[in-house]
């Protein structure tokens, strides 16, 4: 619905309901007023946002979430069954992009970010073996929010899954965590 709104001398505005800027993709930029045809300022008004293309990594994480549920195999990548690596190569694969295979080479491929400045798209690294400081599983951060960082990964028990690195057994496993360059 468009409602046009004149007062006097003033040109014709243009007013959208919320239905029909989601109509329009939510791009159209509103001018409201108020009853007595008062601009109402920007702080007052809703806020829109131009919505952009997604990166690799939402297109990543998207991935990755179609395998949810499916077994772990040893060297797998696909929906048969499918190793953590595979999982991360797989998935930044349908972004286009080529990354290592294994979870070593993915580390050595990234960049150490520090724990508090993880963002969706990163990969965790952990020392799930008796030997706690060798690197054998990486998982993709796909949610981060103050209190907790959900990440997917494949794991030997329960095959793809999201986890939180609050779960006593990542935490305790954690070793860095990595951000892939594009």
């Amino acid at each position: 619905m468009l409602a046009l709104t004149s007062c006097g001398s003033k040109k014709p505005k243009v007013v959208t309901t919320k239905k029909e800027r989601a109509r329009l993709g939510g791009k159209r930029p509103v001018v409201n007023y108020d009853r007595d045809e008062k601009a109402v300022t920007k702080e007052e008004t809703e806020t829109t946002y131009e919505e952009s293309a997604p990166t690799s990594e939402d297109i990543a994480i998207e991935k990755a979430r179609t395998f949810l549920g499916t077994k772990w195999k040893y060297a797998g990548n696909d929906e048969r069954g499918i190793d953590c690596s595979g999982l991360i190569c797989t998935s930044f694969a349908a972004a286009g992009r080529t990354v290592p295979r294994t979870t070593w080479t993915l580390k050595e491929a990234s960049n150490e970010v520090d724990i508090n400045e993880v963002v969706k798209g990163d990969l965790l690294f952990f020392a799930t073996g008796s030997n706690k400081k060798r690197l054998n599983h990486v998982g993709l951060v796909v949610n981060v929010t103050p209190a907790e960082i959900q990440f997917i990964h494949s794991s030997t028990s329960r095959g793809v899954i999201i986890s939180s690195l609050n779960e006593p057994f990542w935490l305790g496993s954690y070793l860095s965590a990595g951000r892939l360059e594009e």
